[in-house]
This record gives C-alpha cells, structure tokens and sequence, in this order.
C-alpha cells in the first residue's frame, strides 16, 4: 500500500470506486477504527431504514387499514378509558396509567 499517492481532485466513476482509493491510501494502523466506522455507519443508516418503514407501515395501517379493525380499535380504547373513569381513586387511576405508559408502543 503505497501511503505517499497523492489525493486526486476529481472523483472516480463510482462512489464504490472513491471509498475503495480512500481505503488504499489510509495507513494500515488506522484500519481497524475505519472499518469500525464503516460498520457503525452502516448499521446507523440500515437502522433509520428500518424505523422510516415502521413508520409508514403504521401510517398506512391508520389511514386504509380495515374499517372494522378500525372500529375495534376506538371500540376497545372507549371501553379502556370508561373504565379508567370508573376506579374509584384517584391513585388507582394514576397507576394504571404509568401501566398504559409503560407498554411498549402506546402513548396518550
């Protein structure tokens, strides 16, 4: 590997081609932490892919998912709150919201 080339103005044909001379030209002590880099950016970017499509799936399910589900939906939540309106103290009705809080995925 030949540390010494100068680096070049203009770019290659690809970006594969660009990130493969900047990996020729970086010294061999630094390559551990560069393909750490690497990794960690990858994962970053597959990471944010994966919640961009939960997001829409869930978007998607809200504006043309089954009308009876739908219905089901806001049937089951107005019985829930009927219900959290009917415990008799106050305490009761703050516990069971920290355990509506607390469940992965619901939020008031």
């Amino acid at each position: 590997m030949n540390n010494n080339q100068p680096i070049r103005a203009e770019s290659s044909t690809t970006p594969r081609a660009d990130l493969l001379l900047e990996i020729e030209q970086t010294p061999e002590e630094y390559l551990p932490e560069l393909i750490q880099i690497v990794r960690l950016f990858r994962q970053s970017v597959m990471m944010k892919q994966t919640s961009l499509n939960y997001w829409e799936n869930a978007i998607n399910e809200i504006n043309h998912g089954d009308v009876v589900k739908q219905q089901e939906r806001k049937t089951n939540i107005k019985k829930l709150f009927e219900l959290w309106n009917e415990l008799d103290e106050q305490e009761e009705q703050q516990e069971t919201l920290e355990i509506i809080e607390s469940m992965k995925g619901i939020s008031i």
